[in-house]
């Protein structure tokens, strides 16, 4: 078969999950207090207990185990990449647990490895859900409501949501021109499989067509936005809007309260 999962970052699922019914702005300002959090703590209780609410998060959204993990394989590559790395060149003045090849592996590489890569599969997870249960219109708009009083600074507020939401919607866009690509170099006799470098040599010759796809698709989005006439120097309305009701305000105080504890109680 020539088609793969779909990819799950950048493209919305509706659904009537009570993540979906939510206002985008409720569900931005907890995982940008993660995300500080995160990066202020070197708990892994910390980390697993919040990468196990967004895992709860996504499985009550509509998306199976299956269809997550299929979709974080690359991730799992890159943090592999990331592990190897720290297990080579960190850890140094701390007890060695084991010698392999000549390469002595000490306690601080291997908790180093395995922190940054749970980081670094947390901060993917957190743009797993934010994606999928908000569309990419619902969190340009969000965002340009959030930073609405950067306008008194002369901060380009609406161009910075244009830019957020066109590189959102634009992810599964070139997904699929890669899939595309891929499928038609398979017709033509082409074979992926073999060892990791051979693959990955392979897929370069992918990735270029695909980044010349991108270019042309950007220089037409951008000669249309300019026939359309559109200015960021204006106030602009939305199609759709949510209001913040109690709901939205009793999820945000919740999940602050509660990931803010969480992070005094783990560190």
């Amino acid at each position: 078969m020539f088609e793969s999962a779909p990819i799950l970052l950048g493209q919305y699922r509706p659904c009537q999950s009570y993540l979906h019914l939510l206002d985008a702005r409720a569900k931005m300002v907890p995982v940008t207090v993660v995300l500080i959090l995160a990066l202020m703590t070197s708990s892994y209780l910390f980390y697993t207990i919040i990468l196990g609410a967004l895992l709860f998060g996504l499985l009550r959204s509509g998306v199976t185990p299956a269809k997550f993990i299929g979709n974080l394989r690359p991730i799992f590559i890159l943090a592999l990449i990331t592990s190897l790395y720290h297990l080579i060149f960190s850890g140094a003045g701390t007890p060695v647990l084991w010698n392999l090849f000549g390469f002595e592996f000490t306690e601080g590489a291997v908790r180093m490895a395995g922190f940054y890569s749970l980081r670094l599969i947390l901060f993917v997870s957190i743009a797993f859900l934010v994606t999928l249960t908000s569309s990419p219109s619902e969190l340009a708009d969000a965002f340009a409501r959030i930073l609405s009083p950067l306008h008194r600074f002369r901060i380009p507020v609406q161009d910075l949501a244009l830019i957020l939401f066109m590189a959102i919607r634009f992810i599964p866009v070139l997904y699929e021109e890669f899939s595309t690509i891929r499928n038609a170099q398979i017709i033509r006799g082409v074979q992926f499989s073999g060892s990791l470098f051979t693959r990955i040599r392979k897929t370069v010759c992918i990735i270029i067509p695909v980044f010349v796809a991108a270019l042309q698709r950007a220089d037409e989005l951008a000669l249309a936005i300019e026939a359309r006439g559109y200015r960021g120097d204006v106030q602009r309305t939305s199609y759709l809007r949510k209001n913040f009701s109690s709901r939205e305000w009793v999820f945000v105080s919740v999940a602050i309260v509660t990931i803010v504890a969480l992070f005094i109680v783990t560190r």
